[in-house]
Order: structure tokens, then C-alpha cells, then sequence
């Protein structure tokens, strides 16, 4: 009586008082421990029975095993079912089967289970059927969750709602959304249960509109939402990119006295930080009574997405003095924030803080520290980090492998995608892009074939285009441009503009401008929209083939698209024009900005106007952003040293040079002391230029020596040369510049014996000179001319004008040597 009441402890007293209790009486108390969720001691007491000689009956056996299913101890829970007396319980059965069901990694275990059961003779249940199916979901077992489906037909248990739920989360988890809306159109009795289910199904596989369709259907049969539905709504609108509509249906869960649940505040606080809307989501955290690990999840990750990244990390020590335990999603959010703003000894302190908790193992948190760790060049950190993390999932061995090509250890990289799939693991996306990024040279032809091959051989290529995508990029990076285009007529999906973006920067970035602009046009025709990204890639291709027309046609597409106002579209418009040498036009684009924020804008237009001779305008936007109070960098003082080094500013060039260090706090690179050599260079200060040299912080390389030697070329000092020719050649051995610049500097000089002695060094190291271009463009053709070149079309036309000019200009005394011109005459 007392058990059955719940006054366990009561019952327990009594039974305490019998001196041989009967197998009733260890039943009613086992049975009372259970129903009062005290699992615990309902398992200790039925210990103490057997210990005692008491033989247990059905009654305690399903208790008790129930009890140990509670208690997470499966395996002795189905150890004890297969000892119960017959006739066995389907109840017990049941609770064994929903158990594993639960337990992620051993879904499969219930099918098995469920085999025993029918060899026992034992019918299944709604309940029977609703748990497996839920393993079958979770494991995404979708031929045995059909077979399963098959059993509850025959058994008459389809039409039940529980399984017809469990049903649609089934073929729902496994993308089959036509299969889960069959099952529901089919269901004759349709609780909320199974409307949520359909809900969750239709988001879960991107059908936003659908659910909310859905969603207001349900409405007008006036059937009453739960918080769950609710959850899957937020969850769409979140998905939609609709601000407007989730905050409509925030107010309805106000209206409906929905918004105090916990689940409806934590997914609306998640749409909010998903939107950006960080001020609405810190409102609403702040009105959350009682906030649990996802509440405080969803502002973490909103922070960090929205770069208020010390604020999230904060945030952190604010969860652990609220009582709330992190867990994957806090550490991992957390360090990535630490990645972000590079606070690696705060990194560190959380890495601590997660191996306190035994959290380093999940490969969420693992990836985020091997990624923090790879960052800042700690390699062996990161693979210490890899040693300790779940070894069965490829995501942290994919985050190592960017990391180690991000830190110049290709070899590295490459070893250890050999031992990925050593041990059996299945390459993914990301991981062929990333082994393929660090590919360069000899060595990009030769992985990239073989990654080729494998993608190839295991379909790999066919359903993923990304991977075709960084394999063009890498025979394009190998100088290998015919492969790329027989891969790229290979590639199926000619709408994806993720595809096309990769391509046109792609040939752009390795010098194909020409083709990246024919893959433009290309993807124009196949009706896809650019992108910002596209277009930044494209402009770059014209600025390389001064393709002025060109960039003016996509600078309009530019504005008619809407992209006019975004910070890197408009860089890129202001750097065409430059290159092209309409700086008037560039100056144009950026006037027109309403917000020069960004440091981008100005130091593109500050390197245009140092690239293109105008030093003072260079210098007086220098000031004006100074005036803006724009923080200054890298780049910005490269083009203010271009400028000065152009107009000869020798002691202004000094001036900004010395206050990089110790005004700004940068320290010069290598292209920023080449500027400054060159500076003093051309002014004739080659002394100065050779002490800046000598005090170098590292050791100086081709393009310093090359600055050097052309300075001293222009000045025919033959000594410094010499010392300047001899240490390029033994850095660059088979670069021709350097020849060319030590034997122009020689007959400069009137050395015409050492001029002649640098030439044949160059033809005997197999130094190779390219010979100039240009070229025009007429209409939609684009004609190439190479210096010397007799194998164009139209040569003999060509040289015969050539012939005329020279005559014309020799009329006039404007040529002063006319031996070097070849005649028409020689094709005669």
C-alpha cells in the first residue's frame, strides 16, 4: 500500500521490520523503488534477494531490469532478460529495446534484440516498433527502418500515431521527406505529436516554406501548437533569412503564452543571433529566468558570428559562476572566438578548463583547438591535441592538414592524409581541398593527378563539384591549363555559381586573365549572378590584361547588381581603374563610397595613386585618413613609400619609413625595405641603400638585391653592382633579369667587353629571357605581340608599318639607332 502511495520510505520501514520477507514482499518494495525513479536502490535491494536465496518473480525481473535500462547498464539489463521466468514480459522487452535505442553507436543492437524477442514468442507493441524506428533514424539505418515499417504494417500498428511519428522521423532523417509526407497524408488520426514531426522533417530538409505553409495550415483547422512547434517554425524563418517573419512568430508564442517555455525562448534567441540581431538576443537572454547550456550556447555563438569575440569569451567565465556546466558547443565556440582576436594565452586557460571537464576527446572541441593551435604555428601542440580526440572522426585530422599547409609543412600534410587513409577513414570535401591548397610546383601535378584518380575511381568527383573545383585550381596553379579545361567540360552542374567563382579566380590568380574573363562571360550566358567574390576576381583579371573596356562593362554589371556599396567589390573597382591607368575613374569610385571605414578602400586608392606617378595626391589622402582616424597598416605604408620612392621624397620616405616601427608599431617586411632601397636607390644614396642592407633583420633576398642592382645601373656604379649581380646569382641562378640588368648596367658604363662576358654567363647558366608583350583589343578580339615574334598572322603587315614608322621617325631625327629594328625585308 505504501509503495503503491509513493511513500516509499514508509514502505520501507515496514519491510525492514520482516525477518523473512516472501517473494511478494521483495516485489512490492523493488517495484515501489522503481516507480519512485530510486533505480539505485531498487537494483542494490533485488542484489540483496538474490544474495539471500529469494528467487525473483516476472513481476520483480521487469522492475528490476527496467531499473538497469534507467541506469544506463544495458548489457546487465539484457543479461537478466534472457534469466526471467517464462512466460518474459513485452514490457521488459520494450525497455531493453529502448535503451539501445537511445545509446548513440549501438542503434544496431535493436535489431537483434527485436529478432530475440519474436524467437520468444513475445507480440510487439506500439511501443516496440516507435523505439526501434528511433534507432533506425539515429543511425540512419534506412533499409532496416523499411523492414521495420513492413513489421508494423502487418502487424496493424502503421496507423498508430506514436509509430507513425517515429515513422516520419525516420524517413525524414534519411532525406526521403516524399516517403515521410506519404506516411503522413496517409495517417487517418493526426495528433500535434505527428504534425511536429512533419514540421522538424520539412526544416530538417531545407523545406522552410513548406513548414511554414504547413504551420498556418494547422492554424486554420484549428489545432492547438505545442512549444515544439514553435521550435521547428523559429528554426525555418531562421533558415529563410526572414527576420521580419521570426519576429511575427515571437509575437504569436507571446500571444499564446508560449514565449516562458525554455525551448521556444532558447530557439528564438537563436534566430535573433543568427540574424545578426545581437541586441534583441542579449534582451532576451537577459529575461530568461532559469537559463540552461543551449541558452547560453546560442548567445556564444552569436557573439562570435557577429566578431564580439571578448565578449563571448567572457561569457564563458559568466556561464561557470551561473552554475551552468560547458559543454562541446561552449569550448569549441569559445576558442574559436580565442582564434579570432589571436588571445593565445587565454586559449590555452580554456584548453585547460576543457580537459578539466574531459571534453578534449569530442572532435568538436579538438578541432577548434587543433585550429587554434595551427594559428599560431604551434604544430606539435596540435598533434598532441589529435592524439587525444575520438580517432573514428575525420573532421580534427582534416582541421590538422589545413593547419599543417597553412604552416609551410606540405610533406607534412601529405603524410598524414596517407595515414587517413591507411586507417580507413573516408576522405571528405574539405580534406581533398585542403591537401590540394598546399600542393604547389612539380608537386601540385603530381598529388593532384593521383587525388584525381582516387576521387575518380571512388565517385567521389561526380557528387561533390567542389572537389573538381580545387582540381582545377590546382592544374591551373601547375601550369597545366588543358587538363583544367577537359575537367571543367567534365564538370555536370554548369548553375553553380560557387563552381564559376572558383574557376574565374582560379585562371585569374595564375595567370590566365584572358580565360577568366571567357569564364565570365561564360557564366553570364548560363544565366548565373555574380557574386562580390566573383566580381573582386574578374575586375583582377582585367587590371592584369589592362582590359579597361571590360572592367568599365562589369563595373555597370557591378552597380545594376547592387554590389556597388560592398567594401571589397568597390576595392577592386578602384584597383582596375588604377591599373589601367584611369586614375581619374578610380578616384571617381571611391568619392562615391558614403563610408570609408575600411582600410581596404584607402589603401587601394593610396597604391593607385603612387603606382600611377601621383606622390603628392598619394601623400594628401595619406593625411586625410590619418585626419579619419583610419588605423593604418602593411599595405598602407607600402604605397606611401611607392609614392615617395616615385617623386624622389627621399627625406619624407625616411621619415615614414623610421615611424612605421616606432610610431605605428609595424614592423617593415621584406617588400617594405625593398621600397625603401629603392628610395634611396634612385636618389643616388647607394651607400645608405647598402648599409640598409647590411642591417637587414633577416637575410636579403632576390627582389632586395635586384632593387639594388637596377639602382646602381641607373647610377653605373659598376663596383656595387658587381656585389649586388653576384649574390643574385647565386639566390636566383636562373633568373635572366639579372644578366640582362648586370650587362645593360655595363654598356651603360661604356664596359661593352663586360657586357658581352654577363650575356654568355646567362646563355651558359640555360637562363631563359621572356620576351615582352602587349596587346589590344579591338571589339570582342584581343591581339597578342611578342617581341621578335614571327609567327604571327599578320607579321609581314605588321613589320612592313614598323618599317614605315622607323623611316618616318628617322625623317625626323626621333631615332637614334636603327639597327636593332628588324625589317619587313627579312620575310621577303
Amino acid at each position: 500500500m505504501y509503495a503503491r502511495c509513493g511513500r516509499v520510505g514508509d514502505a520501507r520501514r515496514v519491510f525492514g521490520g520482516i525477518s523473512l520477507p516472501d517473494t511478494v514482499c521483495w516485489a512490492s518494495m523493488i517495484s515501489g523503488y522503481h516507480r519512485a525513479g530510486r533505480f539505485q536502490e531498487a537494483v542494490c535491494l533485488f542484489t540483496r534477494m538474490e544474495k539471500m536465496g529469494s528467487s525473483p518473480d516476472r513481476v520483480t525481473c521487469v522492475a528490476v531490469v527496467c531499473a538497469l535500462t534507467a541506469l544506463g547498464r544495458l548489457e546487465d539489463a539484457r543479461t537478466l532478460l534472457h534469466r526471467m521466468p517464462a512466460p518474459s514480459s513485452t514490457v521488459a522487452w520494450n525497455a531493453v529495446i529502448s535503451g539501445y535505442a537511445q545509446q548513440s553507436g549501438i542503434e544496431h543492437e535493436v535489431f537483434g534484440l527485436y529478432k530475440d524477442m519474436r524467437c520468444w514468442g513475445l507480440w510487439p507493441t506500439r511501443s516496440t516498433f516507435a523505439s526501434m524506428l528511433s534507432a533506425a533514424a539515429n543511425a540512419t539505418a534506412f533499409i532496416e527502418g523499411r523492414q521495420v515499417h513492413a513489421a508494423a504494417v502487418r502487424h496493424g500498428l502503421d496507423a498508430n500515431v506514436f509509430v507513425g511519428s517515429s515513422l516520419i522521423n525516420l524517413y525524414a532523417k534519411c532525406g526521403c521527406i516524399g516517403d515521410a509526407i506519404l506516411v503522413f497524408d496517409c495517417s487517418g488520426e493526426k495528433n500535434v505529436v505527428m504534425w511536429n514531426a512533419m514540421l522538424n522533417g520539412l526544416v530538417r530538409n531545407e523545406y522552410q516554406v513548406e513548414a511554414i505553409q504547413m504551420f498556418l495550415y494547422m492554424k486554420r483547422l484549428g489545432l492547438e501548437a505545442d512549444e515544439f512547434t514553435y521550435v521547428s517554425v523559429l528554426g525555418a524563418c531562421a533558415h529563410l533569412d526572414s527576420h521580419c517573419l521570426g519576429r511575427q512568430v515571437q509575437c504569436v508564442t507571446i500571444k499564446n503564452c508560449m514565449d516562458a517555455s525554455l525551448f521556444v525562448a532558447n530557439a528564438t534567441l537563436d534566430m535573433h543571433s543568427k540574424f545578426g540581431a545581437i541586441d534583441d538576443a542579449k534582451t532576451l537572454f537577459n529575461l530568461i529566468t532559469y537559463k540552461d547550456t543551449v541558452s547560453w550556447n546560442a548567445l556564444l555563438v552569436g557573439l562570435t558570428h557577429n566578431e564580439e569575440d571578448e565578449e563571448a569569451i567572457h561569457m564563458l567565465k559568466g556561464m561557470n559562476l551561473d552554475g551552468v556546466t560547458p559543454d562541446e558547443v561552449s569550448f569549441a565556440t569559445v576558442i574559436n572566438a580565442c582564434s579570432n582576436i589571436r588571445a593565445t594565452e587565454t586559449g590555452k586557460q580554456i584548453h585547460c578548463l576543457a580537459m578539466k571537464h574531459s571534453i578534449c576527446s569530442n572532435h568538436a572541441v579538438g578541432s577548434s583547438l587543433i585550429d587554434f593551435y595551427s594559428k599560431h604555428g604551434d604544430v606539435e601542440s596540435c598533434r598532441k591535441v589529435l592524439a587525444q580526440v575520438d580517432a573514428s572522426s575525420i573532421v580534427p585530422r582534416n582541421v590538422l592538414i589545413a593547419g599543417l599547409v597553412q604552416n609551410n609543412r606540405e610533406d607534412e600534410a601529405i603524410d598524414l592524409f596517407q595515414q587517413v587513409l591507411r586507417d580507413g577513414l573516408k576522405p571528405s570535401s574539405f580534406t581533398f581541398s585542403s591537401i590540394l591548397s598546399g600542393c604547389t610546383g612539380l608537386l601540385s601535378s603530381i598529388i593532384g593527378k593521383q587525388v584525381h584518380c582516387y576521387t575518380l575511381k571512388s565517385g567521389f568527383l561526380n557528387d561533390d563539384t567542389s572537389v573538381g573545383v580545387s582540381l582545377v585550381g590546382t592544374y591551373l596553379k601547375a601550369r597545366m591549363p588543358e587538363d583544367a579545361n577537359k575537367l571543367l567540360i567534365e564538370m555536370p552542374d554548369h548553375k553553380n555559381l560557387v563552381e564559376w567563382t572558383a574557376i574565374v579566380s582560379g585562371y585569374a590568380q595564375n595567370g590566365y586573365s584572358y580565360q577568366s574573363l571567357l569564364s565570365f562571360w561564360r557564366m553570364r550566358s548560363y544565366d548565373v549572378h555574380p557574386d562580390e567574390v566573383t566580381f573582386a576576381s574578374i575586375l583582377k583579371a582585367c587590371s592584369e590584361m589592362t582590359a579597361l573596356s571590360d572592367g568599365k562593362e562589369i563595373h555597370g554589371l557591378i552597380i545594376k547588381s547592387g554590389f556597388g556599396s560592398y567594401k571589397t567589390a568597390t576595392s577592386a573597382i578602384i584597383d582596375m581603374y588604377s591599373k589601367c591607368g584611369d586614375i581619374i575613374s578610380s578616384f571617381e569610385a571611391f568619392k562615391e563610397l558614403k563610408s570609408k571605414q575600411d582600410i581596404t578602400l584607402w589603401n587601394s586608392m593610396i597604391l593607385g595613386f603612387a603606382k600611377n606617378g601621383y606622390a603628392d595626391e598619394a601623400l594628401l589622402l595619406f593625411q586625410k585618413m590619418q585626419d579619419s582616424q583610419i588605423k593604418s597598416d602593411e599595405v598602407t605604408f607600402l604605397g606611401v613609400l611607392i609614392a615617395c620612392a616615385h617623386a624622389g621624397l627621399i627625406s619624407e620616405g625616411r621619415h615614414y619609413f623610421d615611424s612605421m616601427s616606432k610610431v605605428y608599431g609595424i614592423m617593415p617586411r621584406v617588400d617594405h625595405y625593398a621600397c625603401f632601397i629603392d628610395l634611396l636607390g634612385r636618389g643616388g644614396h647607394l651607400q645608405e641603400a647598402q648599409e640598409v642592407i647590411n642591417e637587414l633583420p633577416f637575410r636579403p633576398d632576390g627582389v632586395i638585391w635586384a632593387t639594388y642592382l637596377a639602382a646602381c645601373r641607373m647610377h653605373k656604379d659598376e663596383e656595387r653592382g658587381e656585389i649586388a649581380a653576384k649574390e643574385l646569382v647565386e639566390l636566383e641562378p636562373q633568373n635572366s633579369s639579372t644578366y640582362v640588368l648586370l650587362s645593360n648596367m655595363y654598356a651603360a658604363a661604356g664596359n661593352w667587353v663586360e657586357a658581352k662576358m654577363a650575356r654568355e654567363a646567362m646563355r651558359e647558366k640555360g637562363a631563359t629571357k621572356f620576351p615582352g608583350c602587349s596587346w589590344i583589343t579591338v571589339g570582342n578580339k584581343t591581339s597578342l605581340f611578342l617581341v621578335q615574334d614571327k609567327n604571327h598572322l599578320g607579321a609581314l603587315r605588321i613589320y612592313e608599318m614598323l618599317d614605315n614608322l622607323t623611316r618616318m621617325m628617322h625623317k625626323y631625327d626621333d631615332v637614334e639607332n636603327y639597327d636593332m629594328l628588324i625589317s619587313a625585308e627579312m620575310f621577303t
